[in-house]
């Protein structure tokens, strides 16, 4: 088996088939097809049923477990999955057809740690482009022998699990998962993966529509999104301890999850930034003082005090 797709899905039923049928025609018998029902309460499993059902010849296994979240499902998937590579595919996305035809013969280049690539960002139908996002920074084949060389991609920090295909060992060899019950979790297990890769291909053109819509988990904040992004910025502060070479690769992703955190405070009046929060995320930062510029430094230094400057200013 070359190739495991999958495809978590939560109460996606408006979407779900359209994604099946971006993949299911075009899976050849050397492609596996998870899709994880992560406890869907609308009619999803219905449709996943009925979809699938169309395509009898697909390597093809559909589990359906109680709700534990997009990253719990995602590592269930990668837990049983028997494909040389893996790809991740959110339910409410779908393919280009060009996946399929530029996708599957770099897999028989067992060098190749991953694959990444562009996408185009549509709303309601995909003649509806809102935007082109740009993950690919390499040109073909990329032989990583010095950490620097992957400055590039942490410079774009565009780490959305879906614009890349990657070596299953790449995972397992090195303990990488997706952390349950975050979000952004993308932002902290992405970089781990490139940290480890050995050889990457870039194709610089779009083989994956992401669907914008307003219910998505990007649009709207919760709570939980201030820990969530401490837990990032604390991951990749141990990555940056593990490897020192690291760091001033590692800082543009960590220079962002600063500025998320500050963005939603002042966006968000009923955000509460707990000070032991605070306390973790300064302890995250401190290995990276260095790079930042002498503002943020005395921001990182000072970080309860200046938070809490930005929350009282918020609410005037």
């Amino acid at each position: 088996m070359k190739l495991s797709i999958i495809i978590p899905c939560y109460n996606a039923a408006e979407f779900i088939e359209q994604c099946l049928e971006s993949v299911l025609p075009n899976a050849k018998s050397d492609v596996q097809i998870i899709i994880v029902n992560d406890g869907s309460t609308d009619n999803s499993s219905e449709i996943i049923t009925d979809t699938t059902q169309r395509f009898p010849e697909t390597n093809l296994i559909i589990i359906n477990q109680d709700n534990a979240g997009l990253s719990a499902a995602r590592n269930k998937g990668l837990s049983i999955a028997t494909g040389e590579y893996i790809s991740f595919l959110d339910s409410d996305d779908l393919y280009h057809r060009d996946f399929w035809s530029q996708i599957p013969p770099l897999l028989n280049d067992s060098s190749i740690d991953i694959i990444e690539f562009n996408a185009d960002q549509f709303e309601n139908d995909i003649s509806n482009i809102v935007e082109h996002i740009d993950c690919a920074v390499y040109k073909d084949k990329e032989q990583i022998f010095a950490s620097e060389q992957l400055k590039p991609a942490f410079q774009r920090c565009k780490w959305y699990p879906w614009a890349r295909v990657y070596k299953k060992s790449l995972f397992l060899a090195n303990g990488i998962e997706f952390p349950v019950g975050r979000l952004y979790e993308d932002m902290s297990t992405v970089p781990a993966l490139y940290l480890k890769s050995k050889c990457i291909f870039g194709i610089n053109k779009p083989l994956i529509w992401y669907r914008f819509h307003k219910k998505s988990i990007t649009q709207t904040f919760r709570q939980n999104d201030l820990s969530d992004l401490v837990y990032v910025a604390t991951q990749l502060s141990l990555l940056a301890k593990e490897s020192p070479e690291t760091k001033a690769i590692l800082f543009p992703t960590v220079q962002r999850v600063f500025n998320l955190i500050k963005y939603m405070l002042i966006k968000n009046r009923q955000a509460i930034f707990s000070l032991q929060d605070q306390m973790q995320l300064r302890k995250a930062l401190m290995p990276f003082i260095i790079e930042f510029r002498i503002s943020r430094k005395i921001q990182i230094l000072i970080l309860p005090l200046y938070l809490s400057t930005v929350v009282r200013l918020r609410k005037k």
